[in-house]
């Protein structure tokens, strides 16, 4: 039986889809601990996402069932094989796609602890490697936004959970194939790559530039920098989460989605602060 690889509008239309069914299951859930009035309720705030997605995936996805975003886009979820992906791919999957940005920031903190802690390396090369770590923690926006670009071009892999598991989606329906949109994803992809490259480029090139001696003064001269333009903030305002972004960059990014772009949490554009005296 041929495969007809689902295109980059189908994959998008049945991401966005399953993000607002997880956005009102979250919802629900965050009422129900409202009404019983339950204790250390800011810490759940930041488990409730988690709890959402997850239950949500393993309603569907473990067991091998279309998502309400997959079913609306008349896609499926296929392996390297060409099968349906086993539980244990679907757990791996899962983990990578809700925690892989924590991990990602505990592996490269404990990398920068044992750096920092190290007796066997000279202080040029500890402040050589804790400089590549720091800046790959702080760019992580910028190269998150490198694989969407690439997504956009080759309309392989949604996200990294999709591209180191091998899941990709398939058309079910041979006369669901349309190419109408594909060139005008891949010319925003060609765009945005080119310039994520050269941003990218340009805060490597600022920071191996930045001499210090100490680890703790680099990282101050570079947390002046917001995440999402990777330039010196402007207007500096805060979410409730307590990420600090552009007044215009965060606004921005919440017309596209409702989450912190770092955390995940989600955000109402009235409750950010602008922070008038913030250095």
């Amino acid at each position: 039986m041929p495969f007809y690889y689902a295109k980059v509008a189908d994959i998008v239309r049945s991401s966005q889809r399953d993000e607002l069914f997880i956005e009102s299951l979250y919802q629900d859930i965050l009422s129900i601990c409202k009404t019983l009035n339950i204790k250390n309720f800011i810490y759940l705030r930041k488990v409730i996402p988690i709890i959402a997605s997850s239950w949500y995936y393993f309603l569907t996805s473990f067991d091998n069932l279309q998502t309400l975003g997959e079913e609306y886009a008349g896609i499926l979820r296929l392996d390297r094989d060409k099968k349906l992906p086993n539980k244990l791919l679907h757990i791996i999957w899962l983990v990578l796609y809700i925690g892989g940005e924590s991990l990602y920031d505990r592996l490269f903190n404990h990398v920068k602890t044992n750096i920092a802690g190290s007796t066997s390396l000279v202080d040029r090369t500890k402040d050589d490697l804790l400089k590549l770590t720091t800046f790959l923690l702080d760019n992580k926006t910028i190269l998150l936004k490198l694989h969407q670009s690439w997504f956009y071009i080759d309309g392989a892999y949604y996200n990294i959970s999709n591209r180191i598991t091998g899941i990709r989606y398939v058309l079910l329906r041979e006369w669901l194939q349309d190419d109408s949109s594909t060139r005008s994803f891949k010319i925003l992809g060609k765009i945005s790559l080119i310039y994520l490259v050269y941003s990218l480029f340009q805060q490597a090139a600022s920071f191996s530039s930045i001499r210090t001696s100490t680890f703790t003064q680099e990282t101050v001269c570079y947390k002046k920098l917001c995440t999402l333009c990777a330039e010196y903030r402007k207007s500096t305002c805060a979410t409730a989460c307590g990420h600090i972004y552009c007044w215009n960059c965060i606004h921005d990014s919440l017309r596209y989605q409702q989450n912190c772009p770092i955390c995940r949490e989600i955000i109402h554009p009235g409750r950010i602060i602008f922070l008038q005296n913030f250095q």
